[in-house]
């Protein structure tokens, strides 16, 4: 007899959940989340060739190919977003959800690996060249709403596990690491082995880790603050894996609104509890809103030069149900340092399916995530 999937047989229901209980509104609405900006992936091109060399198959995923966005990223995508308007002549709008720290492979190895230490953002962006303006131009996308930054994590890597590994010693991790990288993704590398699970783990995990959990989302959120100027109103956990524990550290810094997909996962020693949502819904921790993703743009994962059409298709099913067309991406579809026709390719298909939604829906509306936050949490219908 087949086994059955719990993960998938919940999925159906959250997603049957969505379609009857989701915030429901007449306007044409566009959300585009993007996850990832600002941390370390594989560390660059030379990097990349070296791993390959080291028999790491890099075509097996297209997170290798992403990196920390670069001067000509950002203007690259800027031009995309500029040149496509909705119905207030508003540019397209990107909520960029931002990792605000990333290890500090010096200090770490000053150490002999035996404690973990991270340094911000704005401390690597200085060491990478072609990196100088991303901050400037971080905030001069912030100004027209193209770039709306919001808190991601500290850091997107469960560093604990990669401090034992190190401590112990195992080549790939030291392989990476002199790369100034924190492994491979799981299905290249030669061990199956991931560092990028997700550190919003059970409380009794953590405990036995010796993992503040309030440190690493409240740090997170001081940084962001630091960063921009203001708090982020909305976050999303790292591989959309969180527990209530992290709604409280969250409503505690001001997070109004929870982005995430279909599925929480809730990840547990043993197994995972997967907990469904809908746009609108109320958390248990001071009503805080989930926003659920409906849409996925990722043409990084794909070989189709047509891959926006799927992502319009779902656009027209969320429109239909009179609902927001909420767009999952990640940074990598948009990243161009490593092979500039990935960077080709992703801001392409972008302008394809922007242009396509403004041709179709000509009253649609460009927003971001902590827009349409406040748009469900004020509407009293």
């Amino acid at each position: 007899m087949k086994k059955i999937n719990k993960r998938n047989i919940i999925a159906a229901y959250a997603r049957w959940l969505y379609l009857k209980k989701a915030w429901r509104t007449n306007k044409k609405i566009v959300i585009i989340e993007s996850d990832d900006w600002g941390s370390i992936r594989t560390s660059g091109k030379e990097a990349y060739r070296n791993l390959q060399n080291l028999g790491y198959d890099m075509s097996k995923s297209p997170y290798t190919l992403d990196a920390l966005e670069s001067n000509e990223d950002m203007v690259a995508l800027y031009e995309t977003l500029h040149a496509v308007r909705d119905v207030q002549d508003n540019p397209a709008s990107v909520t960029a959800n931002m990792i605000l720290a990333n290890p500090d492979f010096e200090a770490i190895q000053n150490n002999n690996f035996s404690t973990y230490k991270y340094e911000t953002v704005d401390t690597t962006l200085g060491n990478y060249q072609g990196r100088d303006q991303v901050r400037d131009l971080w905030k001069e996308g912030l100004k027209t709403n193209m770039f709306f930054p919001q808190l991601h994590a500290r850091e997107h890597v469960r560093y604990w596990d990669w401090m034992t590994d190190l401590k112990q010693n195992k080549a790939e991790a030291l392989e990476t690491f002199k790369l100034k990288m924190c492994g491979v993704p799981r299905v290249v590398s030669k061990t199956s082995t991931s560092y990028y699970h997700p550190p919003y783990i059970d409380d009794q995990i953590l405990k036995n880790e010796n993992v503040n959990l309030d440190n690493l989302i409240s740090e997170g959120a001081k940084l962001f603050k630091a960063e921009f100027g203001f708090g982020s109103k909305t976050t999303i956990a790292p591989n959309c894996g969180w527990t209530e524990s992290a709604e409280k550290i969250w409503n505690k810094n001001g997070v109004k609104f929870i982005q995430g997909g279909f599925l929480q996962e809730h990840h547990m020693k043993n197994t995972t509890n997967y907990i469904p949502h809908y746009l609108g819904e109320k958390s248990k921790i001071n009503d805080m809103l989930y926003l659920v993703r409906n849409c996925t743009f990722e043409p990084s994962k794909s070989n189709n030069s047509d891959y926006w059409q799927s992502t319009f298709k779902e656009v027209e099913r969320a429109f239909s149900k009179k609902t927001p067309a909420i767009i999952s991406s990640h940074r990598v579809n948009f990243i161009g340092s490593i092979k500039e026709k990935n960077r080709e390719n992703g801001l392409k298909q972008l302008k394809q399916l922007l242009e396509k939604i403004v041709q179709q829906y000509p009253d649609v509306i460009f927003l971001n995530s902590h827009q349409l936050g406040d748009m469900i949490a004020n509407d009293n219908s």
